[in-house]
């Protein structure tokens, strides 16, 4: 018993009970009026983990987004970076009928060899027609992107490519170019860059960083078909040297993919191309007036190549005329020559320009009845009725013209070859004067080694 003034005592339990009631009163009473005191008092809470490495006195805003005409909106006090164009696609996709004129230089100087030079001013007027005839002067890649069905072109574009690798492209034809905003593209041998009269390592890394494409032109500028007396075994090992190893250091010294080749003096055989192909060349250029198309083949693209007194060749690109690029394949007879002439080397001086020619000159060729062909542009305006050819050894031979214009002739023998060599002696009047020029092929049924056609291993 107890008194009435005393206080029962309470168990520790029930006082346990009273005070977890209050707690719990008091926190759903806070949740539902003062949520912001109830996150202050959250103790019992695990902090998250602090960021690092951000400025807390940087603002950071949100990625700007393009706008309707394709460039990107600058951020408060910040200028617009560059951002690459869009590739434009027609309607219908890739313009598979578009054509190419590629352009080949060499020297553009005030003095410099004649069958290889043009002057700075006559330079400056082609590239001046290109845009008074509405041609478009595409880059390479954009010639790659269209061959690869993945970018068009315009319906008439051109590209222009300076070969050999001069110091004269990087000084003069470089300021041209600039003013015209046309992109070009660079084709060096690597034995003569930094030597001479040639460009350096510095100056083609600068290029390289203005965007030019630089292209491989072999390592010593040697016709790839000359097997001199290289056995089979060497002139492979050769053939590495030239077209894969001066690929290699040309992506290793500058840091690029180099994605072109160059045949030096245009010529090639179905030998060359494999390597050509096992190199991982996207295309590779030759020489030949005609235009290059979509579906023509990527190791044999033709260009116009400007020699000294040789005006109607490019005067063919302004107007946009003449010949497009054939998908005519390397033919098996004549050590792999492709069936429409391409150039030769430099032939003996006689009076008249370089031609295009086949059998190329100091070619070997396996078909003992050829068919040759020339290409007489070169000579200017010859009188078309006072043609002849001739072979050594035969004498005069009959010949049709292969074209309406009447620039390409064609003429069979009447008997098959002796092995040994021979020389095609073409004369014509030029402007009233007598020209003669003459180029030598060799007929060896071997093709100067029996496994001439052979695939590369």
């Amino acid at each position: 018993m107890y008194y009435l003034d005393e206080e029962p005592k309470r168990s520790p339990v029930r006082k346990l009970i009273l005070l977890v009631l209050l707690f719990a009163a008091a926190y759903f009473a806070m949740q539902q009026w003062a949520p912001g005191t109830l996150e202050r008092l959250s103790f019992w809470k695990k902090p998250d983990k602090p960021v690092t490495g951000i400025n807390p006195a940087v603002r950071i805003e949100p990625a700007p987004s393009p706008t309707p005409g394709g460039t990107v909106a600058s951020l408060p006090g910040q200028q617009n970076p560059p951002v690459p164009p869009v590739p434009p696609v027609a309607p219908g996709g890739v313009d598979k009928t578009a054509q190419v004129a590629v352009l080949l230089y060499h020297r553009v100087e005030p003095v410099a060899s004649p069958a290889l030079h043009i002057s700075p001013a006559l330079f400056e007027e082609h590239m001046q027609k290109l845009k008074d005839s509405n041609i478009t002067v595409i880059s390479m890649q954009d010639f790659l992107a269209w061959k690869r069905g993945e970018k068009t072109i315009p319906a008439r574009s051109a590209m222009i490519t300076i070969d050999d690798g001069f110091v004269s492209a990087y000084e003069i034809a470089r300021p041209i170019l600039k003013k015209f905003g046309y992109p070009w593209t660079c084709f060096v041998y690597t034995n003569f860059i930094s030597r001479g009269s040639a460009i350096t390592w510095e100056q083609l890394a600068e290029l390289r960083d203005e965007g030019v494409e630089i292209g491989c032109h072999s390592q010593s500028h040697i016709s790839l078909r000359d097997m001199q007396t290289k056995s089979p075994e060497a002139y492979d090992e050769w053939l590495k040297q030239e077209i894969i190893g001066a690929k290699q250091m040309l992506e290793q010294r500058l840091g690029i993919r180099c994605a072109t080749y160059a045949y030096p003096f245009g010529t090639y055989s179905a030998r060359v191309i494999e390597y050509i192909r096992m190199a991982g060349y996207e295309a590779a250029f030759t020489l030949g007036s005609a235009r290059a198309t979509f579906t023509g083949p990527s190791e044999r693209i033709p260009r116009y190549s400007w020699l000294d007194k040789q005006p109607l060749e490019f005067n063919a690109v302004f107007g946009w005329s003449g010949r497009l690029q054939t998908n005519d394949p390397v033919a098996t007879s004549g050590g792999g020559l492709p069936s429409t002439p391409q150039a030769a080397p430099p032939p003996p001086a006689t009076g008249a320009s370089a031609m295009l020619t086949q059998p190329m000159d100091g070619e070997i060729i396996r078909d003992p009845q050829p068919v040759l062909r020339a290409n007489l542009t070169s000579l200017g305006a010859f009188d078309v009725n006072s043609v002849t050819i001739r072979l050594s050894g035969t004498g005069l031979i009959p010949l049709t013209w292969t074209d309406d214009a009447k620039t390409t002739l064609s003429a069979k023998l009447p008997k098959p070859l002796d092995p040994g060599e021979y020389t095609a002696t073409i004369t014509a009047m030029v402007r009233g004067k007598r020209v003669e020029t003459q180029w030598k092929f060799r007929f060896d049924p071997t093709g100067g080694y029996d496994d001439a056609l052979a695939p590369v291993k």
